[in-house]
């Protein structure tokens, strides 16, 4: 597939674009279906719908900690049972949500572009999921400075708290991201303790 560049480069941590790109968000997460997961993973039938991987939230968190059981690393059965006891700890919160809304999945300051002071466009979307409105937040919070967040969710206007919730979130992505760098045959130890202090964080 042969597809043009869109202008522009990466928004900068303190754009003001980014409240604009915090009520886009908003109104991407307006697109919902029955159903968690991967959409890259999601099963298509011959009239074009589509089945998610996970019947449930809490079904595709328990899924990240078991998928980080099976690196079968020290390191990574510790993490993993920690962020299962968290999941735990949140049980009925987590499990309230019950429609996935369309997530961006890797939403970053390389993957927003401004041309000319202006929000040119958002790409990168290979990691879409249908998930926790609070799963791409977190995303983009353990990805952008501490500058960028504010704007973001000042266009967003989320609803609901997030204390646990992000970083509960952003350790999960972590152990996410240790799985597909083990994958690749690279190490993971550095993420997984990254993981663990998140998982902490609640604690504090």
């Amino acid at each position: 597939m042969i597809m043009s560049r869109v202008a522009g480069q990466p928004i900068a941590a303190d754009h003001p674009a980014l409240i604009e790109v915090g009520a886009h968000l908003h109104r991407l997460h307006g697109v919902t279906t029955t159903g968690f997961g991967w959409l890259a993973e999601a099963s298509w039938d011959e009239l074009g719908d589509f089945s998610l991987g996970h019947p449930s939230w809490l079904s595709f968190l328990r899924a990240i900690c078991d998928d980080t059981r099976a690196l079968a690393d020290g390191v990574a059965a510790e993490v993993a049972e920690a962020a299962a006891s968290a999941i735990s700890d949140h049980t009925d919160a987590l499990a309230a949500v019950e429609i996935g809304v369309l997530c961006h999945g890797d939403l970053k300051a390389a993957h927003i572009l401004v041309d000319d002071g202006r929000l040119a466009g958002v790409i990168d979307w290979g990691d879409a999921v249908f998930a926790d409105p609070w799963w791409d937040i977190a995303r983009f919070a353990h990805r952008s400075p501490d500058a960028s967040l504010p704007l973001l969710l000042q266009g967003y206007r989320p609803a609901g708290q997030s204390e646990w919730r992000v970083p509960l979130y952003e350790a999960l992505w972590m152990l996410v991201d240790a799985c597909i760098a083990h994958g690749h045959g690279h190490r993971v130890d550095a993420t997984l303790r990254g993981a663990m202090n998140y998982l902490a964080r609640m604690q504090g």
